[in-house]
């Protein structure tokens, strides 16, 4: 399958600069990147899911800052 993306030149050279440092072509950093943010995305929801569920179940979820506290780091 064939995409065509329109960008204006200044994201153009910052591209295809990207591309040429990472030895690959611009198709392969788009298609790169655009599946990277589908996984992320993808990953996102999974662990929205996840933590509603875990509160569902009246699970109870700590800050870093709570933990540090609790443990007497801070």
């Amino acid at each position: 399958m064939r995409l065509s993306v329109r960008v204006p030149d200044e994201q153009k050279t910052v591209v295809t600069e990207y591309a040429a440092a990472h030895g690959i072509s611009v198709s392969e950093a788009m298609r790169i990147a655009i599946l990277e943010m589908i996984e992320n995305d993808h990953d996102i929801a999974l662990a929205e899911k996840a933590l509603a569920e875990w509160e569902k179940d009246g699970k109870k979820t700590y800050t870093h800052e709570e933990i540090g506290k609790e443990l007497k780091f801070i």
